[in-house]
């Protein structure tokens, strides 16, 4: 299945990544579920998925993700299915 095939969702970074995608708040990925939009991130924005995303490639403890402003969390976050346009929404918290 190539992209156009896949689900086109829409990530909104906060201000303090789009140094990394270009200048860029929102970034269009293609893909079915969370853990999939992750992997595309991996690929096309590497910097912007580090920040996000531990060595193993969980997500780190400070940042938040939701899908149509419902936070998803919990072992089972990453299988959250996308639908065609939906909005993925990443906050970051300042570690202290």
């Amino acid at each position: 299945m190539d992209n156009h095939e896949k689900t086109a969702v829409t990530l909104r970074l906060p201000s303090t990544l789009s140094a990394y995608s270009g200048g860029k708040s929102q970034i269009t990925l293609h893909a079915d579920t969370v853990e999939e939009m992750f992997a595309r991130l991996q690929h096309h924005y590497p910097q912007i998925w580090t920040c996000l995303c531990t060595e193993q490639g969980t997500i780190r403890q400070q940042v938040k993700i939701f899908v149509n402003n419902q936070l998803i969390e919990g072992s089972n976050s990453l299988e959250t299915p996308l639908k065609p346009g939906q909005e993925v929404i990443v906050l970051t918290a300042s570690q202290t």
